[in-house]
């Protein structure tokens, strides 16, 4: 009787073990899927590649053999020119958290870049001024976040993707959405907890904003955009103030 006892019990434990498994994988798919999770959160340093090779203050990861991303930064000046090639490929992607909480006050990133990725620039308090090339398609979560002295950024035409959060929590006062054909999509919280931002310019190939794009902005920011654009009504519905202006 005791061992069917035991065995029952055996069972029962191995039961809940693989629920417990279960759930957690569960978990973690659902937060794939873009669920808030304090993984995910703003701060969060995801392990970086292991470059293949060093050169000057910088670290590589070979993507292919005309390709690389620049994945590690050993350097200390303050202002930071990052090379257009290096061992005879192209520098094409800036790795996630690369400067993220460093001391620079300036970046030089260069036109054969065309992703930069989440976190890259999160927390750096230093940093003044961003221009983004003609070139870049993908702007990772995070990207710019909490950088609270970047006052101005320029966006380029070739943009396919920014993610949530990009330039939230930064000191910008105005930005100019670049018109672009490969461009429609303002995503969650982009612009969030700006407080300086008192104008944004939005085009007409623009066609959706999240709620959230522009949350805890400041008091009376306007959005500049032309009449009977969906940024317009966008405006309207969401309390901002409109600055229309006649299509041409």
């Amino acid at each position: 009787m005791k061992k069917i006892v035991s065995a029952i019990l055996a069972l029962a434990l191995c039961a809940g073990v693989a629920v417990a498994a279960s759930g957690c994988g569960e978990k973690s798919k659902n937060s794939n899927k873009g669920t808030t999770s304090t993984s995910s959160g703003p701060g969060y340093k995801v392990e970086p590649t292991k470059p293949d090779f060093e050169e000057g203050d910088f670290g590589y990861y070979r993507l292919n053999e005309k390709e690389v991303k620049v994945t590690e930064y050993k350097g200390k000046a303050t202002k930071v020119e990052i090379p257009e090639t290096v061992s005879g490929a192209k520098v094409t992607v800036i790795e996630s958290n690369l400067f993220q909480n460093s001391a620079i006050e300036s970046v030089t990133i260069p036109k054969s870049v065309n992703e930069i990725q989440k976190y890259s620039f999160a927390g750096c308090q230093n940093l003044k001024e961003v221009t983004i090339p003609e070139g870049v398609s993908i702007i990772g979560a995070n990207a710019f976040w909490n950088c609270k002295n970047l006052t101005k950024i320029s966006l380029p035409t070739t943009l396919k993707t920014v993610d949530w959060n990009a330039f939230s929590a930064t000191g910008i006062k105005s930005i100019e959405i670049p018109e672009s054909s490969t461009y429609s999509t303002l995503s969650q919280r982009l612009f969030a907890q700006c407080s300086k931002l008192s104008e944004v310019t939005i085009p007409v190939t623009i066609t959706t904003i999240a709620d959230d794009t522009f949350a805890e902005c400041a008091e009376g920011l306007t959005i500049k955009a032309y009449t009977g654009s969906y940024a317009v009504s966008y405006a309207k519905s969401n309390g901002f103030k409109v600055n229309e202006m006649p299509r041409k």
